[in-house]
Parts: C-alpha cells; sequence; structure tokens
C-alpha cells in the first residue's frame, strides 16, 4: 500500500503579490468567520482591502515575505530523509501548496493511505480541524477515497516539548534565567471559540505547565513564568492577558519570549513578536527583549515528527 504523510499548516504570503490571496483565504474560513457562505465571501474581500496594504508594509519589513514556506520545504525533506515508506507532502490552507493540486498529484501516484500531521502541536477547531475538513472536502470533490489518519496534537509529545526548551536553552545562551521572564506568547482566540469547547486554551496551559516543571528539572528557572496572548484581529473579546498588557507588568524590564502556538517561524514571530513587540519593550524601558525561534528544521523537531508517524502506524526503521 502507497502511503503518505502530509504536514498540514494555514500557510504565509512568500511575496507581496501573494499577502490579498492569503488573506481572503483566511477570512472566508467558516472556521474563522462563522457567517452564511453569501455573506462571508464579500466581507472577507471588504476586510482583505481595509487592511492590505498595512499587512504588505509589516511584509516588506520582512524582506518582501515570509519563509514559512521555505522552512517547511527544508523540513519535509529531511523529514523524508528518514522515512522510505511514505512519501512527505506539504499541504497549506490559504496559501500555494492547495490540497487540490498536491491529492490530485497522490491519486495518480496511487496513494492509498494518508497521515494528517498538523504544524500547529495545540489543537484547535480554527487551525488542525480547518485543515483536516479541507483535505476530506477536496478529496471527496476530485474523487479520491484514501483511508486518512489523522494526528490532532502533540503539545505534550516528549520530543516537542525537548525541540521547544532547546530553543528557549539557545537563545537564553550565558545569560541567568533567575534575571529573566520566560513569557510563552500563544495566538489568541476569541473567547466564544473557548466557550464552545475549542481545548486550545486548556492544552496551551497544559503546556506551559509541563515546561515550567522540565525546565526546573534541568536546572533552569526563570525569575517568573507568563502565558500571554498575541494577534487579536477585530472587536470580540479575546483570550487574556494579551501580550502588551503582560509587558507592561513585568517589572524588572527583561523579558524572554517564546511563541508557543508555532511551529515554523512566520509573519507572527518575526514580524509581530520580534519587531512590533520589541518596539513595545523597548517604549516601556525594557533592557533585555529577546524572542526564540521556533523548532523550525531542527533535528529535534524532525524527530518528532517521525516518532507521530510511527505511533499512527508508520514502520519502523528496519523493516520495508
Amino acid at each position: 500500500m502507497k502511503k503518505a504523510i502530509i504536514l498540514m499548516n494555514m500557510g504565509g504570503a512568500s511575496h507581496l503579490d501573494e499577502i490579498e490571496v492569503f488573506m481572503e483565504n483566511m477570512f472566508n474560513d467558516p472556521r474563522i468567520i462563522g457567517a452564511p457562505p453569501f455573506v462571508r465571501k464579500p466581507l472577507s474581500k471588504l476586510i482583505t482591502r481595509t487592511r492590505l496594504e498595512g499587512v504588505k508594509e509589516n511584509y516588506r519589513q520582512l524582506g518582501g515575505g515570509s519563509p514559512l514556506l521555505d522552512i517547511t520545504r527544508n523540513v519535509q525533506r529531511k523529514l523524508q530523509a528518514r522515512i522510505d515508506d511514505a512519501l512527505v507532502e506539504v499541504i497549506m490552507r490559504y496559501t500555494p501548496p492547495f490540497a487540490k493540486e498536491v491529492l490530485r498529484k497522490l491519486k495518480e501516484q496511487g496513494v492509498e493511505k494518508l497521515y494528517l500531521i498538523p504544524m500547529y502541536p495545540q489543537f484547535s477547531t480554527t487551525t488542525t480541524a480547518s485543515s483536516i475538513e479541507d483535505i476530506r472536502q477536496t478529496a471527496e470533490k476530485i474523487g479520491y477515497r484514501p483511508t486518512i489518519v489523522s494526528r490532532l496534537w502533540y503539545y505534550d509529545d516528549p520530543n516537542w516539548l525537548e525541540a521547544v526548551e532547546e530553543r528557549i536553552v539557545e537563545k537564553l545562551g550565558d545569560c541567568d534565567p533567575k534575571a529573566i521572564n520566560l513569557i510563552f506568547s500563544a495566538h489568541g482566540l476569541p473567547k466564544k471559540v473557548i466557550k464552545k469547547g475549542d481545548p486550545y486554551q486548556k492544552q496551551v496551559e497544559a503546556e506551559v505547565a509541563l515546561h515550567v516543571r522540565r525546565l526546573k528539572a534541568k536546572g533552569i528557572e526563570f525569575n517568573q513564568v507568563h502565558l500571554a496572548y498575541q494577534s487579536k484581529v477585530g472587536p470580540m473579546a479575546w483570550l487574556t492577558p494579551s501580550l502588551e498588557e503582560m509587558l507592561t507588568h513585568v517589572k524588572n524590564k527583561r523579558a524572554l519570549i517564546y511563541p508557543i502556538s508555532f511551529t515554523i517561524d512566520n509573519s507572527e514571530t518575526l514580524f509581530e513578536l520580534d519587531i512590533e513587540y520589541r518596539h513595545v519593550a523597548e517604549s516601556l524601558g525594557f533592557d533585555y527583549y529577546e524572542v526564540c525561534r521556533c523548532p523550525n528544521d531542527s533535528e529535534r523537531f524532525i524527530k518528532t515528527l517521525e516518532g507521530i508517524y510511527r505511533k499512527m502506524g508508520g514502520l519502523s526503521r528496519d523493516k520495508k
């Protein structure tokens, strides 16, 4: 039986011309805006039109595009080098490569089983569920009926936790952690999403607790450890505290930021956290403000993904 692993992510504009596509697709996602299609589609165009130039300027400060796809391709290549019994493919939700083109190729290649692995460690209906739903619906539309196995989260996987902690230790360097506040910054969500039963907030909080315990066991204790939320859009009530609010409460003006919702660096880590919030921190008089890189294509993260696949039913490396 031919098999394929699909790494799922939201996507990001690799160049300025993709920003409009990214925004329209995101705001037209029923998991993001729950209005009927006849309302949602024109609304997505309106939101995109009003915000487009500002978002383009943000991307210009990143050199004209998000590195998310390039880094994900590196992850794909490295994982494929460790997997000899399945193809490794990438599907993005809002920018290419889209599900339609990838699934058509897999159908033509005779792939009969798909292993869906999210590039988001915690589960949310707005991310993992949206991607899985998109793949299933697209497969149905093109008459492709493989067996589909999905991994929903891995925030508590030991290899994942180690991948995160390696980045924290790397950025910390020779600094004394007892003089620094560690802030885990999670992508925010509207409170109404959580009230409907989305487990995202609980999983983020659980992962933070695991890191605190594991770091302490390694002899790494920070002055304080906090959880805050970023990326709020629109007037609705979102999860709190916001990162901006949290920074105002850091009395010693020293903070190390870890982007806990992301596996791959993107505009929300490289621009929002490392540029926008750095300006906020500087305006508040911080003398230390650093942002950790995501695991990206680190060996530990590749090992995490390989382990997830093996647990989903993939063959061990010594089997054909």
